[in-house]
């Protein structure tokens, strides 16, 4: 929802501002992560989902007219994601990669000026969820950025190419490393809760900060998308920039993740748990 981390994982990415044109803010790709933040790095097929921006509108009264209600609804971008079964330092893992794009708009007296930002993004995980890699890239209207993390017991290697150059250095945390590690550590087994609440670390390498994240499972749902009727458990996960609720399906899909500023991500198409067509040409249930 990433996830939010770094863009990733937060209500609202951070604001950057373009060099060279009037100071305008630039919104950073929401992300993806959600799903595995409550279940663990499980292997999961390639899914994308729409960013959405949504809102309700009051009637509006004016000494010469009534405007109506209205509804305001559009895609502002996408978030596309998997997890799959690799190796590490020859030693087997799960890589979950992450890939969001979001798009906006700044308006002057005399132009629109639209932009995109970008967060591509991957963790390689132990099964038992031990952060081992991460690689992070950032695109905003400013510069490209990239960063390199591999986590070790005690200290984080760290490669970061900006707009200052390249760089390696190490970082000596003053956190518990595995607080980073329990952002993968499973809060629900099937629709089973086996983890009410939890506290993690999500490290940014660019600026070398520990952000704190605090998720807890928050209620059931029940819902129809997409002609299909979901149920399941909802988490809400608090960051620094607001709180994002993400609803997931007793299959074990991410069905919708609320994520603030009336934006949310859904699903485009039906997960492979509900898709027949999916598991009859891969050849297995849900």
């Amino acid at each position: 929802m990433v996830i939010a981390f770094l863009s990733m994982l937060v209500a609202g990415g951070p604001q950057f501002q373009s060099e060279g044109l009037p100071t305008f803010n630039y919104t950073a790709a929401f992300s993806a992560g959600q799903r595995e933040i409550v279940l663990g790095p499980i292997p999961y097929h390639d899914v994308t989902m729409e960013v959405r921006y949504e809102k309700d509108t009051d009637a509006q009264y004016t000494p010469n007219k009534i405007i109506g209600p209205s509804w305001e609804e559009y895609a502002t971008g996408y978030v596309r994601w998997d997890v799959s079964d690799t190796t590490l330092f020859d030693k087997p893992c799960r890589k979950l990669r992450m890939e969001g794009i979001t798009k906006g708009k700044n308006s002057t007296k005399t132009k629109d000026i639209s932009y995109a930002t970008r967060n591509s993004t991957t963790y390689w995980i132990t099964p038992e969820g031990k952060v081992l890699r991460q690689h992070i890239q950032l695109v905003d209207p400013s510069e490209t950025k990239t960063a390199e993390a591999v986590f070790w017991s005690d200290h984080i290697e760290v490669s970061v190419d900006d707009k200052r150059g390249r760089r390696s250095f190490t970082v000596y945390p003053n956190v518990d490393l595995s607080l980073i590690d329990m952002q993968f550590k499973p809060m629900m087994e099937g629709d089973k809760v086996v983890l009410p609440y939890k506290e993690y670390y999500v490290f940014e390498p660019f600026t070398q900060a520990f952000i704190k994240y605090k998720a807890a499972v928050g209620g059931t749902f029940h819902g129809t998308w997409l002609a299909m009727k979901f149920d399941g458990t909802h988490i809400d996960i608090d960051g620094p920039r607001g709180r994002i609720i993400a609803y997931i399906s007793k299959e074990g899909d991410l069905v919708k993740a609320d994520l603030g500023n009336n934006r949310s991500l859904v699903l485009n198409n039906l997960p492979e748990s509900r898709d027949p067509k999916y598991k009859a040409s891969v050849g297995h249930g849900g």
